[in-house]
């Protein structure tokens, strides 16, 4: 990966590690899958709303990838910062598979866990993301 999608990352990982009991590899902001394209087409056409929810993650939610675990957290954007409101969710990744792919300029993916639960979410990947979001699924899939 190139320097410039490591120092990317490392901005999305060291406000995060603190309110993770494990050392985190990786982390991303993402949407439910299809909200923001949905709320890019309903704004330009004069409309309110975004897309429907995909699962009961907030919508944004901050993810991070640890060695053993990954974590979901409820946030509010500070700015190029991040407030953490709580831990919605964590996941042993031994019990989560992952698909994805990039499309249109968005990274879209699914986490599956063995209990039968789906999480579609999306992230941009414009302007040099890509690197930042192959990182992210690399820590995703490492067992």
């Amino acid at each position: 990966m190139t320097k410039k999608s490591e120092k990317q990352m490392a901005k999305m990982v060291d406000p995060v590690q603190p309110h993770c009991d494990e050392k985190i590899t990786a982390a991303i902001t993402c949407s439910h899958a299809g909200s923001m394209r949905s709320l890019l087409v309903s704004k330009l056409l004069g409309q309110g709303g975004g897309g429907g929810k995909t699962s009961n993650l907030p919508n944004p939610v901050f993810l991070a990838v640890g060695e053993k675990s990954i974590y979901a957290f409820k946030y509010v954007p500070r700015g190029f910062k991040f407030k953490f409101k709580q831990e919605v969710a964590r996941w042993q990744k031994d019990e989560i598979d992952v698909e994805y792919e990039f499309s249109g300029g968005m990274a879209t993916f699914v986490l599956s866990t063995k209990s039968g639960d789906a999480y579609a979410l999306e992230f941009p990947i414009v302007m040099g993301g890509k690197g930042l979001a192959e990182l992210f699924f690399s820590a995703l899939q490492a067992k």
